[in-house]
């Protein structure tokens, strides 16, 4: 560090340089920097050390200290809380207004395809009472009955009965 502070740069040469006649000119004998190393007692400043051990604060100091950190906080914590609230207050409304209209769009769809079935429905009628449709109403006679399948009865064999009367008991407890 001692060497950046101590060298001494040649000037550039310049062309335009006015130079006074009468004082003599330095010339300095190489390009190279030239470092200058000093005494330790020919230092240009002399370090102090900081004291290490603060002092005390006085008792309502520290309280009004403890007061300004608690009420930043609490300045904090109130401001999160507050654009929280008004997060929710935008938010809510909009997400209300988009399942509204989900639902309007539901409802409107189910009320064409009601107006479209009915329609459908109706047509199919008109249709089947024209005679070309070749449909006939419907004759009790004409009507086919089917006897219910026979369900096959499964026999259970009996099982002993001494070995459904007989109770487990043991020595020891069979379970805690």
């Amino acid at each position: 560090m001692t060497a950046a502070r101590d060298y001494l740069p040649t000037p550039p040469p310049t062309r335009y340089r006015r130079r006074p006649k009468a004082t003599p000119t330095r010339r300095y004998q190489s390009i190279t920097p030239k470092t200058v190393t000093r005494k330790p007692s020919q230092s240009r400043c002399k370090v102090t050390p900081l004291p290490t051990k603060g002092k005390q604060l006085p008792l309502a100091l520290q309280f009004l200290l403890l007061v300004q950190k608690g009420s930043t906080s609490f300045t904090c914590g109130l401001v999160a809380i507050t654009l929280g609230v008004y997060g929710w207050t935008v938010y809510a409304p909009t997400l209300w207004s988009q399942e509204f209209s989900k639902l309007k769009t539901l409802q409107r769809n189910e009320r064409q395809l009601a107006a479209t079935n009915e329609s459908l429905k109706h047509k199919m009628a008109e249709q089947a009472e024209q005679p070309a449709a070749g449909l006939t109403p419907p004759n009790p006679y004409q009507s086919i009955f089917l006897s219910p399948a026979e369900v096959p009865v499964i026999e259970m064999s009996e099982q002993p009965q001494e070995k459904q009367n007989i109770p487990i008991i043991t020595d020891t407890p069979i379970a805690y």
